[in-house]
């Protein structure tokens, strides 16, 4: 009688665990997939927040600086402006993504690229005598 009792119980147990195993592995699978398609959505938004940032510093002309609090995934590998557009740069399953977003404003030669950083950082946008807009990370060496 024990011993049928205990194998009752050993092969509720294996069932309960051979169905789990593969709904876990999906569950995995799709949470990761949402993921990417969140940093895709980020990047686009800090790409977006930067290029309005730097139209608005160029409008304002020579002189005139905002400090910008952005939210940069994880994942990214660099944010840089260059020949009039902002471009964060993602590591994502298929490859690089980039989120670019046009802007109106000049952009200097003083502009740098962040890169290997995510999470919040304060960025730096300023116009310089020149009438160009510049990137600048101020927590950079």
């Amino acid at each position: 009688m024990k011993g049928q009792s205990s194998l009752e119980l050993l092969i509720t147990v294996g069932v309960v665990i051979a169905f789990t195993i593969p709904v876990l592995f999906l569950l995995l699978s799709v949470s990761s997939i949402g993921y990417e398609d969140t940093a895709k959505a980020q990047a686009d938004a800090t790409s977006r927040t930067v290029a309005d940032s730097m139209n608005s510093v160029y409008a304002q002309g020579p002189g005139a600086q905002r400090e910008v609090l952005v939210n940069i995934p994880p994942s990214t590998q660099s944010l840089y402006a260059s020949d009039g557009e902002v471009v964060v740069r993602i590591k994502t399953g298929g490859g690089a993504f980039d989120a670019a977003s046009p802007t109106i404003a000049k952009i200097g030669a003083g502009s740098m690229t962040i890169t290997g950083k995510g999470g919040l950082i304060k960025l730096v946008i300023r116009a310089n005598n020149n009438g160009e807009v510049e990137l600048i990370d101020p927590a950079a060496p």
